[in-house]
């Protein structure tokens, strides 16, 4: 079951062995050296699969944050923000005091209390309505002006994406751009981007190019420097 997992996970690419992360030098990805022992990171760091959490390698210190995660391949899986106290070990987060999390149960938690639980809507069209414009990805992935199917059930699928919007006062989830309505409040510490995987799911952390824009005011995230 793991080598399917990783096989679809590397997806062709070899990883290259492990090395320090050298952060003065290195561009904004998922930080090896703050991963669960069972979590594999490949793509130049925008990859994560296997089973545990890891974070990104740049806090969230600007006033207004965003970043996305695309669902690759579904199982289980949570997206949020977390200090470098979390278990990585976790096969999800939003179990501890540390962690700030939507899980693939649909459900927001921290310190394993549940905050929000996201409700289905009720569409027409089994969940998928043609949408208005086609993603750059989409066209080179598709035959010709063959028209996508976007999720408009409210909940997350696979090939979905994630956007997390962070301005220090409110934590917000937003699916395929559409903010989700489940505000999470009162995050505390220095808190990085966090994605955790278990049961063949496979996230891509994405940082910039986005598939949707960001709310209004809120930008990429920028690394301490920038912020000087």
């Amino acid at each position: 079951m793991m080598f399917c997992c990783l096989k679809n996970c590397l997806n062709g690419v070899i990883p290259a062995p492990s090395v320090p992360l050298k952060r003065e030098h290195d561009p904004i990805q998922l930080d090896t050296s703050h991963m669960g022992h069972e979590v594999v990171v490949i793509k130049g760091g925008q990859r994560a699969c296997g089973s545990g959490g890891v974070l990104a390698n740049t806090p969230l210190l600007q006033s207004k944050s965003y970043f996305e995660v695309k669902l690759q391949q579904g199982g289980h899986w949570s997206i949020g923000l977390a200090t470098q106290n979390a278990d990585l070990n976790q096969s999800l987060g939003g179990f501890d005091k540390d962690s700030w999390c939507l899980n693939s149960d649909n459900c927001v938690y921290h310190n394993a209390k549940l905050i929000h639980k996201l409700e289905r809507k009720s569409t027409g069209t089994n969940g998928k309505s043609p949408p208005l414009t086609q993603h750059v990805d989409d066209k080179l992935e598709s035959p010709l002006n063959a028209p996508q199917l976007v999720n408009d059930t409210g909940l997350p699928d696979e090939g979905d994406i994630i956007g997390v919007a962070y301005d220090h006062v409110e934590l917000n989830f937003y699916l395929n751009g559409t903010n989700l309505n489940v505000p999470v409040l009162n995050v505390r510490g220095t808190v990085f981007p966090c994605i955790f995987v278990d049961e063949g799911a496979i996230l891509d952390i994405v940082l910039d190019n986005f598939s949707s824009s960001p709310p209004p005011g809120f930008e990429r995230i920028l690394i301490e420097q920038s912020l000087l």
